[in-house]
């Protein structure tokens, strides 16, 4: 009796199956038309029609695509006053620390770079919608805008910060399609810096006078649970020093210890510094004259070598 599950070939005889052979030979096929393909546009590849494409396109996207942009510049700088006196900083310096220009610095740096910046801006700017507006470069525009990274690395390549922490100054640059925009966005960034600044300076001050109050009551305690004529003197000597601590404190409480001054404030542009399309085509082709000199040097050694 046959087997009902026996499976038949219903195939003309002469027919083959097709194998794991034939889609070889099918895939050595069009592997071998494509090399073809590549010989016959490698025979027409020239070191000028090469770096002659790269200074086409490149040409192309710079006076086509590109956007010009204005650079408004700010140059700021951190001022420490450093009012506290010796004792006062014996004392103090041990929990807080002394805040030296190069911290305040990175602090402002890292507070412009940052998104509790970017909000500010965004508000009153709108840039969110300007950065990602269909008029924009399409090879250079905000996608995806809605996703707060890509928004914040945008804003920070539209900005420029050189910091100079050895000195406590910082230039801000920012770029811009729209000249009085940039001088605005400039403007902002300063004052919002100072104002951040200033909040940090608060905060130092509070906590300074947090510490000075708690040192003077230790001290009082202290006095009070002296046992001897010697620790006695001790704790006088640091109810003393905590006294002068908090008084020294106190003088210093309304005082500004750091100021962000500016050594010039953010400019004007009257014309678009960027990009600089010429001198950016030169050294897109000269980069590539060099790459595809560098490459066909090592591939005629490769080629040499196989012959060999």
């Amino acid at each position: 009796m046959s087997n009902l599950y026996e499976s038949t070939d219903t195939r003309p005889a002469g027919v083959a199956r097709p194998g794991l052979a034939g889609i070889l030979g099918a895939a050595d096929a069009v592997w071998s038309a494509l090399r073809a393909v590549f010989s016959r546009i490698a025979q027409h590849i020239s070191f000028w029609s090469v770096v002659g494409t790269v200074a086409l396109l490149s040409s192309v996207y710079y006076f086509i695509f590109a956007e010009s942009l204005y650079d408004s510049q700010a140059t700021l700088s951190i001022q420490n006053k450093g009012s506290m006196s010796g004792g006062v900083s014996s004392i103090l310096g041990g929990a807080l620390g002394s805040s030296a220009s190069s911290a305040q610095s990175q602090q402002i740096y890292d507070y412009i770079n940052s998104m509790e910046m970017l909000r500010v801006l965004d508000q009153k700017f709108h840039l969110r919608q300007l950065y990602a507006s269909s008029e924009r470069n399409p090879f250079w525009r905000l996608y995806w805008p809605d996703t707060d990274e890509n928004f914040l690395w945008f804003y920070q390549h539209m900005i420029s910060l050189d910091s100079q922490t050895d000195v406590g100054i910082l230039v801000v640059d920012v770029y811009d399609y729209d000249r009085h925009r940039s001088h605005d966005i400039a403007q902002t960034i300063e004052q919002e810096s100072e104002k951040f600044i200033n909040g940090v300076n608060a905060k130092m001050q509070e906590q300074t006078m947090r510490f000075a109050r708690s040192e003077l009551t230790g001290a009082v305690k202290a006095v009070r649970s002296a046992k001897s004529p010697q620790d006695q003197a001790v704790a006088e000597m640091r109810l003393a020093s905590a006294q002068q601590a908090l008084a020294a404190a106190e003088g210093s409480a309304n005082q500004q210890q750091v100021f962000l001054v500016p050594i010039s404030a953010a400019s004007l542009p009257t014309e678009t510094t960027e990009p600089e399309r010429l001198f950016n085509i030169v050294t897109i082709t000269f980069l590539t004259a060099i790459v595809y000199a560098v490459g066909f040097l090592m591939w005629s050694n490769v080629r040499d070598h196989r012959k060999a």
